[in-house]
């Protein structure tokens, strides 16, 4: 039974959280500014750029998804490149991949690459709690 973290691993690993990412930030980019928009003032200066970059900074969902990718990356660097392989394939929806092909292609049993799945998700869910990320 999948579970949260589950879900959120199944995104990231498909590349779902990165899509999420560029879409919400084009959807700040395309987003009208009511600031004032019916009085024209002849002293405001229009700053395209720096007011983008205020919405990205601001938005409260492009800020929780970028930090649910960026605690993952990190963590994936603590482990080794085996179980690294393991969770990818295991998690990766675009392959569908099953224990037993997973198994055969790492050269370890199943139950060694349900350990390794295992533990690194159990530590992602861990350090999610820890660090106030919401799953």
């Amino acid at each position: 039974m999948a579970d949260k973290t589950d879900a959120l691993l199944t995104d990231y690993y498909s590349g779902v959280i990165d899509t999420k990412i560029l879409l919400r930030r084009s959807e700040l980019q395309w987003q009208p500014n009511d600031d004032n928009a019916s009085i024209k003032s002849l002293n405001k200066r229009t700053r395209p750029l720096e007011d983008m970059l205020a919405r990205y900074e601001t938005d409260s969902i492009l800020h929780e998804l970028t930090k649910q990718r960026d605690a993952i990356k990190r963590l994936e660097t603590t482990f080794s490149e085996e179980t690294r392989q393991i969770v990818q394939m295991h998690y990766d929806r675009r392959e569908r991949l099953s224990w037993v092909v997973i198994s055969l292609r790492m050269n370890l049993s199943e139950r060694t690459c349900r350990t390794y799945q295992k533990t690194f998700k159990d530590i992602v869910a861990q350090t999610f709690n820890e660090l106030d990320i919401a799953v």
